[in-house]
């Protein structure tokens, strides 16, 4: 479903996956705004820039004309967020082209000739900086050149939907842009005389990708240079493991001086690329491979992760064969933040130019994944849960050949993790708030969820609050009133809040902070950061009954480490939600002993800590980890539920098709109103679901009165093969469903509040013969049932050994009635024979069982004579 250029082309789940932003209430202080962010409608929050590492929330942007949005991150850096092809399904395309400093992205599929593209200009840095000599005096030419001739460009033996031209001149490495607007196959471009290099990218949704070459000269007049697809060859990257199939994949040709052509690919479908020889050209390839068969729900117990690199000569068969014993092998562990859920693991090589296609595949949640990845070559990486809400930004990493030791992604407590770009700072005279990395794990990659809500109050020993605003998302920062310059002691108060389906853990985290300090411009305030590890946790984050141990250490920001003194000071937990608290004994080092109670669910952290610049921190984190106890309904306060209902009450049925969606609702009341509400299905027991199936945005709680809201949820882009991938998945999901209240002292929920079935979709046909037919002869009935397989990409088999009924209406009349049973043989066909009496329709009708759909065949009519 597709998350970027360097940044990210995101899956949603898959591709993979764009979401609104949780609605939310800003209350900003006088003087105070909010700022930044990225629009509602995009998946992804932020860009990963390779140059520095960061997240820059306040990109130039552009929209597309499909409804996403590109923009462009550190004057360099690309990142496409677009809607979601399915919950975990294929990617989006996006063709996307770098020439004389400004990218392009056009989106791809149907209809793309009447979608806009999005056009920014790169940085010198991003841009002009990376070019040769010999491609500026290029540029120069260029401009200076006063004849010029029209080259058509047309795409041949080809049934185009979508393309794009890319054009530049073989010596010099200037490109001339190319409209590609129009629809059809052709293009016309104006060229002085000289020797050119061009690609022609054309691709579709869910079909085969072309990049078409031709290299070309113009001479004194108009000339024709055609791109004939038949002689494009498939491209991609295969091993020696036979179990193993493309999963993703981009494929992009790059020319001296940095621009780039592509990207073809994405997802599982084919690419294909016209064989070449040109010095100074480069053919990319990045394929991730897997389980053949794996899904969201079935996620491969491997990934391939496999780059190479086709310099000035791609070969008349451009596949390279890898043998696994020749690749870097590695195990990542995922964990799981508390719950069982999905997870999508996505990265991208660096081959030192501008741009690269972040990549990703499903990996086991509380298991592991084994990698195998092309060796010596640096990637970019992430991990996404769930529908991409909740992610961790991942260190690049480069592996030589052979075993290299493993590493542990999303251990609890998931806590802040300041990462490596500055949080808040005095800016303009102000400070700018932003501490938005609250969901990184104990190994120290920092994290967001954008389903968080985030409130700040900045506050002065001289009594004024500079800050105040509530209901932020993880996109805005806050910026306070004018500060003094003279030093005061300043709190900080933050709290983040989520209710989400994904995570069970780190519902709430809290932090108060004081700090002295004056205004220092682009100084980050010298706050205090800790760290918590506790031993003894599973893959689950879930601790047994008995003794862990916590280990606890801080530092200040903005300070000199050899000058600071910054200590832990207390510890404590608690296990019913912050109510009682129940202080630890803590060691000179940090730690303690907490001895878990049997009958705990969730325990519940505090931490504080000072330093000798006269700062402190109270830190809390809600259910920072779970216990042994079974996590059952909750309900505090006077929230209700009531009224579940999905689909309108009737069962789902999914065909093999993409873009499949339901919507679900239910009514909540409190006596102060409602705030939020939410649901999602699975399949099999709440702790262990064998399924799980979110939808991609928030629920929308509307307003009935003052205490009652009706919440609804869309679950939209499901493509059974990639979001459930196993037929057994058919039949009885459960629904868990809960509501908070408007003043946020109550809640609910409800880990069965209603069950619903998901069916396999039927086809039926019915074929009555001979016709006409005289009365009293015999008449064949023959037909066919057959039922949708989720476990390959689309198609219908048929149903062996099922009854049918066949059934009769007479000429005139407007009901059926069934005159026989009839039973499907191994290849789900039927046939029977009856005697002809009258005039009339005969059809087959099939009931359904509790995982199949029930349909009925279209009505054969038969002339009786």
């Amino acid at each position: 479903m597709s998350k970027v250029l360097h940044g990210r082309i995101r899956r949603p789940a898959e591709v993979g996956l764009c979401g609104a932003l949780l609605a939310a209430s800003v209350l900003v202080a006088p003087a105070a705004t909010a700022s930044g962010g990225e629009p509602a409608a995009g998946r992804t929050v932020g860009v990963v820039s390779k140059a520095t590492d960061t997240v820059d929330h306040r990109a130039p942007n552009a929209e597309l004309g499909d409804g996403g949005r590109v923009e462009l991150v550190g004057g360099h850096d690309i990142h496409v967020t677009k809607q979601p092809k399915g919950a975990a399904g294929q990617a989006a395309r996006y063709a996307f082209g770098a020439m004389n400093g400004t990218v392009t992205v056009r989106p791809a599929g149907p209809h793309a000739a009447d979608r806009r593209a999005a056009d920014l200009p790169l940085t010198s840095a991003g841009a002009d900086a990376t070019r040769t000599p010999a491609t500026r005096s290029g540029l120069t030419a260029l401009r200076a050149a006063t004849s010029t001739y029209s080259v058509k460009l047309s795409i041949t033996n080809a049934d185009v939907t979508s393309k794009y031209f890319y054009v530049w001149n073989r010596k010099t490495w200037a490109a001339y842009l190319v409209n590609s607007d129009a629809a059809g196959p052709t293009a016309t471009v104006k060229l002085p005389p000289g020797d050119y290099f061009s690609v022609a990218l054309h691709m579709d949704w869910r079909q085969p990708s072309y990049l078409l070459t031709r290299a070309f000269t113009v001479g004194s007049a108009a000339t024709t240079v055609t791109f004939d697809q038949r002689a494009a060859k498939e491209a991609g990257i295969r091993s020696d493991d036979t179990t193993a199939t493309r999963l993703d994949s981009s494929v992009w040709i790059s020319v001296p001086g940095g621009d780039l052509a592509g990207f073809a690919g994405g997802g599982a479908d084919k690419v294909y690329v016209t064989p070449f020889s040109v010095p100074g050209v480069a053919l990319r390839i990045h394929d991730v491979l897997g389980k053949k068969g794996s899904s969201a729900s079935a996620p491969s117990p491997y990934r391939y992760d496999l780059v190479h690199s086709f310099t000035t000569t791609v070969p008349s068969s451009p596949v390279a064969t890898v043998r696994t014993s020749a690749l870097s092998k590695t195990v990542t562990q995922v964990d799981a933040p508390g719950a069982h859920t999905t997870a999508y693991l996505e990265t991208a090589p660096d081959l030192g130019e501008w741009t690269g296609v972040f990549l990703g595949s499903n990996v086991p949640v509380a298991g592991s994944v084994t990698e195998y990845v092309t060796p010596g070559v640096s990637y970019m990486r992430s991990l996404d849960y769930a529908v991409g809400d909740l992610y961790l930004i991942l260190p690049d990493r480069t592996l030589p050949a052979g075993t290299s030791p493993g590493e542990v992604l999303g251990a609890a407590p998931l806590q802040p993790v300041r990462g490596p770009s500055p949080g808040s700072q005095w800016y303009n005279g102000k400070a700018s708030l932003f501490e938005t990395r609250t969901f990184g794990d104990t190994t120290g990659h920092y994290g967001y969820d954008r389903r968080a809500t985030y409130s700040y109050k900045l506050t002065g020993s001289d009594g004024v609050t500079y800050a105040q605003a509530s209901g932020l998302d993880s996109g805005h920062s806050l910026t306070s009133a004018t500060v003094p310059t003279a030093p005061q002691t300043y709190t900080l108060e933050q709290t983040m809040h989520r209710h989400v389906p994904y995570s069970r853990l780190s519902t709430d985290v809290h932090n108060q902070w004081t700090f002295r300090s004056g205004y220092a411009s682009g100084k980050e305030l010298p706050l205090i950061d800790t760290d918590l590890k506790v031993s003894g946790l599973d893959a689950m984050g879930r601790a047994a009954a008995g003794p862990v141990r916590i280990d606890a250490s801080a530092t200040t920001r903005a300070t000199d480490a050899a000058q600071a003194n910054t200590r832990i000071t207390g510890l404590a937990y608690s296990t019913d939600d912050g109510t009682t608290w129940t202080d630890l004994p803590v060691t000179a080092d940090g730690s303690a002993t907490l001895d878990v109670p049997p009958a705990a669910s969730f325990i519940t952290l505090r931490v504080t800590a000072v330093d000798d610049q006269g700062g402190s921190l109270s830190r809390t984190i809600d259910r920072a980890f779970a216990g042994p106890a079974p996590q059952g309904n909750e309900t505090v306060g006077a929230t209700r539920i009531s009224n579940v209902t999905v689909n309108g009450g009737k069962p789902v049925e999914l065909t093999d098709q993409p873009l499949q969606h339901f919507d679900a609702k239910f009514t909540a009341t409190d006596p102060s109103g409602i705030a939020r509400g939410d649901m999602y299905l699975y399949r099999g027991s709440y702790d262990a679901p064998g399924a799980v199936l979110y939808s991609l945005w928030p629920g929308a709680c509307t307003k009935v009165n003052a205490t009652t809201s009706t919440c609804q949820v869309s679950f939209a882009y499901i493509e059974p093969r990639w979001t459930l991938g196993r037929n057994s998945l058919a039949g009885p999901w459960k629904v868990a469903a809960w509501a908070e209240s408007a003043d946020g002292t109550g809640r609910i929920d409800l880990h069965a509040a209603a069950t619903q079935s998901l069916l396999r979709d039927t086809t039926l046909s019915a074929n009555a013969s001979p016709e006409p037919v005289t009365k009293g002869k015999t008449l064949t009935v023959t037909g066919k049932l057959s039922i949708v397989d989720w476990e390959t990409l689309g198609g219908y088999h048929g149903n062996p050994r099922q009854k049918v009924q066949l059934q009769f209406r007479k000429k005139g009349a407007s009901t059926y009635t069934t005159v026989k049973t009839v039973t499907t043989d191994s290849s789900g066909n039927l046939k029977t024979t009856v005697k002809a009496s009258v005039d009339g329709y005969w059809r087959y009708s099939y009931g359904g069982t509790s995982t199949t759909a029930p349909v009925n065949a279209g009505g054969d009519f038969v002339d009786v004579r």
